[in-house]
């Protein structure tokens, strides 16, 4: 049996391996890579059924849309306010989409009926849950993805991917994009939901690059979206 002497520095020993392999350098703890952590919220993404989000910029990113505000029913559905530039001059607009059917309605005047194919090209809300071109197609061709650490959105512990967005995936969220962009984005710990995504766009005429700041909430809230009363 040891002596106490002998015991002392083999139970200090002991102590200090448990302490860190349990600490934030030991496997447990290690953050998944980013890659996967992507895989899994686009896997995830493929069976919400709603979702709420907004857009917002800063800076003078060289993009037309301005601002979103939406609700979004897998289905194609959605209502809301977009704003964005055209042919220079800033529009706004509430919008309702029903089908293959858009309702909008600016500034001033009442609600306007068309086929959502002729406002699709400004803005298309019905696109970003749809799997074949929204944002599970925008996290599936991110390249260079790295986890950066864990970081709390909306009071949620959220890990902290960097990736490069395709131009093609990306401009249908951000209509004006002309190319690939540098992103970080961050991916629930519990439930792998995406929250929020911000975008490094090139400003407009050169300069510091602005911000494309994208949040999600809402996710499988049973949404009623109807046509507008006129």
């Amino acid at each position: 049996m040891p002596s106490s002497r002998g015991l002392l520095p083999l139970l200090l020993a002991l102590v200090l391996a448990a302490g860190c392999g349990g600490g934030g350098g030991g496997g447990s703890d290690k953050n998944p890579p980013g890659g996967q952590l992507l895989q899994q919220a686009a896997n995830v993404l493929r069976d919400v059924t709603s979702l709420s989000f907004t857009l917002r910029t800063s800076g003078n990113p060289d993009v037309s849309v301005k601002s979103v505000d939406a609700k979004l029913l897998r289905n194609g559905n959605s209502q809301g306010s977009v704003q964005v530039t055209e042919l220079g001059m800033p529009i706004q607009l509430d919008f309702v989409v029903l089908g293959r059917t858009v309702y909008f309605k600016g500034l001033t005047g009442g609600w306007q009926k068309q086929p959502l194919s002729t406002v699709a090209g400004i803005y298309d809300p019905s696109a970003v849950l749809d799997p074949d071109r929204g944002l599970v197609q925008l996290l599936l061709t991110a390249k260079g993805a790295e986890t950066r650490g864990k970081e709390k959105v909306a009071g949620q512990e959220c890990y902290r991917v960097h990736a490069t967005l395709a131009q093609a995936a990306l401009a249908r969220l951000v209509p004006g994009m002309h190319a690939d962009a540098p992103a970080d984005i961050w991916v629930s710990a519990s439930d792998k939901h995406v929250l929020k995504a911000e975008v490094e766009v090139p400003a407009k005429g050169g300069g510091k690059p602005g911000m494309v700041t994208i949040a999600f909430a809402d996710f499988g809230k049973p949404f009623t979206i109807t046509a507008p009363a006129k």
